[in-house]
């Protein structure tokens, strides 16, 4: 997940400034001079590699670079004889871009990489003279160029607008056309065809989902149609044919790594679906104010930027839980950079963002990087905790940002890598550096810590081979500990223990391991999660589920897309939503681990018994999960041994580090346990006993009992082995209505009994805190009693702050003077 961090960044779009002028085919015009700028810039596109933008006038089409932001070359037309502009599109390859305009035509542009570097340091005062992360070779040379001209055979309506995908698709107002980037017409379809019945509609948005051969199309009357099996011809019945009315649609995007796709609407909701099949199916429902205007996902599809008419860029999670919101300006486009940053445009100003996403830890530190920096906590959220800052080092970091992955160990170091190379932080500020020889060939795909050594899965471009490298996080990057060629590209790596599992993109889950003296690197065993229906470009997280440890036959949980699933024995079946996912050890009783994950609003978990895990079995996640925690923040650990669950705070869009938050799973967990087994409860509530919070997740545990009367005899049962037995009951009943007293105390054996007990036991401060309890729930001569015997013993302790707090409860509770002089007579 995504977090601001940082200022925005405020551009102005200078379209005065043409860099290029071009002659339309077939036929030329006479050159005006101008051009028609009054509306700015009305149309932008992404290129695929996320480096490039394109804008388009009316008349003009502009390229710039996205960070650093500059502009690299235009077009302007001489003349509107063949229409205004309407929409620009890239093809896959990048080096393409389709410009539609209104009366039938179609530009098609080559866009030119040169072997010149432009702007190396006109831009250089914009920073100080300093070069930024990605900066160090300047920003190379890109040009525009006409190539030809098409005429769709249709020039009665105008065109409305243009997708791209594998092939090209134009809209005009009766037709929908694809081609193939080479210009040939591929087919074409009425757009009553498309919309499946009457009524005068156009189309406002198309393209294809992804890989698939899926087509979308958003119409004019804010309905959604999904066309499955497309090819030179057809079928628009059945199964083939998806429709989502009732939706007010104004823009749709999908990501092809989570396979989920956003759909915004005019009341400023999003609603999200994932593919499954060939079949949409709605997971989340995400509500704002004012109309969607654009929307993009994220590249690693965990994350999808939304932009409402307000002028806000609202950050949502896969499953639609709104994580910040910033508010910028008049805004009608949105895209994602190479790395952590969000590109905002409006007519004739853009705006640059800066993120920070979550990376893979192996303890309880809650890590963060952006494009040039990592923040880490390592201290939870103890009071006084702060976020310790770490720059890359700026001689990796000018060459090789953005950051791409990145991963913490238990001790709060961090390895990261860019688009080459790898660099490790010694936890102090200082960064160690491969040599320039390797860092220029090696592309390193994924990271974890193993121990204290960092697993790396890497791409050799120089031999053209994957492999798995172990470095020794302490030492010097000269060459790595030991090492493994990988038949594939690895997507995934984690580490469990002192194993790491590796995914290769072809769907092989490998597990390796150092052998004895650290040299070597031994496969154990591996297993073909392709063949189990399994697509490994869509899965974030692998691990073993627990009891997997020496079975072939092992379970594999997967996290892939917006998915919780589990693959054994040659088939793979889905637990439910998930956003990610973690497993604890537990070691208490019966009680082996829990499988924890987050379905976008909260933190379910499954506890695995002893017995499951000594036969592999995986019943508990097939029966679904038994703790419900729901979270006012995003959650990014679970720590185990603090009970808790560690997060940032969805609220945080300030410009330093999100706040951290924490709450407590320990009463979820323990109730559960009371329903399975008391003495398992016992012992695990004992195991956080010495804990300072230890007293308030009881008194948690035991509101929840009291209130949902869920397991009240077992809690209280449970609790009373312990010594703050007596400070736990009064502190919730005093936070718990009076409703819920008798009941209370009927377990615990009564309001008086307790106060004997607190009065005995020398807590005399409990004592004078269950008064208004003993008020409530006995006869005024038993509680009269109580308070004189409080005070007896307060005055003997020279406690005269008690005394004068016992005695101010009084003043306050009496009915009359007289009751107080009687009371005043009994202390005599």
């Amino acid at each position: 997940m995504y977090w601001r961090i940082g200022g925005v960044e405020h551009y102005v779009l200078n379209l005065e400034e043409a860099k290029g002028v071009a002659r339309p085919r077939p036929r030329s015009a006479t050159f005006s001079g101008t051009q028609d700028i009054t509306m700015g810039v009305t149309r932008w596109a992404s290129s695929p590699c996320r480096q490039l933008l394109a804008g388009a006038t009316a008349q003009g089409v502009y390229l710039w670079n996205h960070k650093p932001f500059a502009q690299l070359s235009s077009l302007v037309y001489e003349t509107t004889e063949f229409g205004r502009i309407v929409d620009l599109v890239w093809a896959p390859s990048g080096d393409t871009l389709f410009v539609a305009l209104s009366r039938g035509y179609i530009y098609e542009l080559s866009v030119q990489r040169r072997g010149d570097r432009v702007l190396e340091y006109v831009f250089a005062t914009q920073h100080y003279f300093a070069r930024g992360p990605g900066e160090e070779n300047g920003i190379g040379g890109v040009g525009l160029a006409q190539r030809r001209t098409f005429r769709l055979p249709d020039t009665n309506s105008d065109v409305v607008c243009a997708g791209a995908a594998k092939y090209a698709m134009v809209a005009t107002g009766s037709h929908v056309y694809r081609m193939t980037w080479a210009g040939a017409l591929k087919s074409s379809v009425t757009v009553s065809e498309v919309y499946g019945r009457g009524g005068d509609v156009e189309v406002v948005q198309m393209g294809v989902l992804g890989d698939t051969d899926m087509e979308y199309f958003v119409f004019s009357d804010g309905s959604v149609r999904i066309i499955g099996n497309v090819g030179d011809s057809v079928d628009m019945v059945g199964d083939n044919v998806q429709t989502l009315d009732g939706l007010d649609a104004t823009a749709l995007d999908y990501s092809a790594t989570s396979m989920m796709m956003a759909v915004g609407t005019t009341t400023g909701t999003v609603y999200l679906y994932a593919l499954e099949g060939k079949q949409l199916h709605r997971v989340g429902r995400a509500d704002g104010n004012g109309r969607v205007r654009a929307l993009r996902w994220s590249a690693d599809g965990t994350a999808v930027a939304c932009v409402h008419a307000t002028g806000h860029i609202v950050m949502r999670t896969l499953l639609g839980r709104e994580v910040n919101s910033t508010r910028v300006g008049d805004i009608e486009f949105v895209a994602w950079g190479v790395g952590a940053r969000v590109f905002a445009a409006g007519a004739r100003n853009a705006w640059g963002l800066g993120f920070a996403r979550a990376m893979s830890s192996a303890g309880n530190s809650v890590c963060l990087f952006s494009d040039d920096m990592v923040l880490v906590q390592a201290r939870g959220v103890d009071e006084g905790a702060v976020w310790r800052v770490e720059h890359v080092a700026a001689s990796y970091a000018g060459a090789n940002a953005p950051i791409r992955v990145a991963a913490c160990s238990a001790d709060g170091r961090v390895a990261v890598a860019g688009t080459r190379g790898m660099a490790v932080s010694t936890g102090h500020g200082r960064w160690r550096l491969q040599r320039a020889a390797r860092e220029r060939i090696v592309e390193y795909t994924a990271l974890a810590w193993s121990g204290s050594h960092v697993a790396a899965a890497c791409v050799d471009h120089a031999r053209n081979t994957a492999r798995l490298e172990f470095w020794m996080g302490g030492r010097a990057l000269d060459a790595p500990a030991a090492s493994i060629d990988l038949d594939a590209r690895a997507v995934v790596v984690s580490a469990h223990g002192s194993a790491v599992l590796v995914l290769s993109e072809h769907g092989m889950l490998s597990e390796y391991a150092l052998a004895a003296g650290g040299a070597q690197v031994e496969l154990r065993r591996a297993v073909d999660v392709a063949a189990c229906g399994v697509d490994a470009h869509c899965v974030r997280q692998v691990m073993w589920a627990p009891g997997a440890c020496g079975d072939s036959g092992a379970a594999v949980v997967v996290v892939q897309g917006a998915q919780l699933r589990v693959v054994r024995d040659g088939r793979a079946s889905t637990v439910g939503r998930a956003e990610h996912v973690s497993i604890s050890s537990v070691n208490i009783g019966s009680m082996h681990s829990a499988v924890w994950w987050y379905d976008g609003m909260q933190v379910l978990a499954a506890p695995v018994s002893l017995d499951d895990f000594m036969s592999n079995d995986t019943r508990a996640l097939d029966r679904g999960p038994s703790v419900h925690l729901p979270l006012d923040f995003y959650p990014l650990v679970i720590a185990a041994d603090h009970g808790m669950v560690i997060g940032l705070d969805q609220d945080s869009v300030g410009t330093h580090a999100p706040m951290l938050r924490g709450t407590l799973f320990l009463p979820s967990l323990l109730s559960h346990m009371l329903h399975t087994s008391e003495p398992d409860a016992l012992m695990y509530a004992a195991s956080f006993e010495h804990r300072g919070f230890f007293a308030h997740a009881m008194e948690k545990l035991l509101h929840e009992a009291l209130v949902n009367d869920m397991r009240l005899d077992r809690t209280v049962r449970m609790l009373a082995h312990f010594a703050q037995f007596d400070d736990i009951v009064v502190h919730c009943a005093r936070k718990t209505e009076a409703a819920f007293w008798p009941q209370l105390f009927e377990c615990v054996g009564g309001a008086a009994r307790l106060f004997m007990r607190c009065l005995n036991n020398g807590r005399l401060r409990t004592a004078a805190q269950s008064l208004l309890i003993l008020q409530t729930m006995e006869p005024p001569e038993v509680a009269a009693k109580c308070v004189v015997q409080l005070l007896a013993r307060a005055s003997r302790a020279k406690s005269v702050g008690l005394c004068t707090e016992v005695l101010r409860f009084v003043r306050a509770t009496s009915v009359s003077d007289k009751e107080m002089h009687a009371l005043y007579v009994r202390l005599k």
